[in-house]
């Protein structure tokens, strides 16, 4: 089945980028992994990154695995908007406080030149209405990540129903749907079919899916290959 889903590549400095160069993604996207789900890259290597990649490819960052409160993510998504990045990506990690951090952070993301993109976690706590929500605050998309990097993966923990929901969703408000997750490169067949617009990865990229280790060309062209 041919659609047009693109791909994402996490890297954790401008080496790795460039390691890739033979078989750039779609995206690089920036994180560091050693600091959790989202853990954020000192923004001198993200501004390097991003006058590396000009021209070759899009790239996006994490604003770091922040707690729901806006005093907080706001200055840390204007920071990394000041970098030149294509994207930046806040991690949605819930609690009694996202609804009114959500709501507070509306004019800020609306007023961004740079598009926000949330970033939901499929190990936690769900709840559809936070669709809806995080759509009405202003982010141009929605990925799905998981929290936990302990092998689990996005299908080991969301049935194909469930993401297909999820995608039908955030696709219906026009927006850019994401899929992450520990995927492995077996996966790509299944979720391709659901037609994301971009399907992410970082431990698929190294070898035994060691996420905090090197990246391989040779898993990166088997992923591209995967999605042409």
């Amino acid at each position: 089945m041919s659609n047009n889903t693109k791909w994402l590549a996490s890297v954790q400095s401008l080496e790795e980028a460039q390691s890739l160069n033979e078989c750039l993604p779609d995206i690089l996207d920036m994180k560091q992994p050693a600091q959790g789900a989202l853990g954020a890259l000192p923004l001198d290597v993200v501004k390097n990154v991003v006058k590396w990649a000009s021209g070759r490819c899009l790239t996006s960052a994490t604003v770091g695995d922040l707690p729901m409160q806006v005093q907080f993510i706001e200055p840390a998504i204007m920071k990394m908007a000041e970098t030149g990045v294509d994207y930046v990506k806040v991690g949605l990690f819930g609690g009694d406080e996202q609804a009114e951090c959500l709501q507070e952070l509306t004019p800020v993301i609306k007023q961004l030149n740079t598009p926000v993109i949330a970033v939901t976690f499929a190990d936690r706590h769900y709840e559809k209405d936070v669709i809806k929500q995080v759509l009405q605050t202003g982010f141009s998309g929605v990925m799905i990540d998981t929290a936990e990097k302990n092998g689990r993966s996005l299908l080991d923990l969301w049935s194909v129903d469930a993401l297909t929901d999820f995608v039908n969703v955030v696709k219906d408000a026009q927006q850019l749907c994401g899929l992450a997750g520990a995927l492995r490169i077996d996966d790509i067949a299944t979720l391709r079919t659901l037609q994301p617009d971009y399907l992410g990865f970082r431990s698929a990229l190294c070898p035994d899916r060691k996420r905090n280790g090197t990246l391989s060309v040779t898993l990166a062209k088997t992923i591209a290959s995967a999605l042409q």
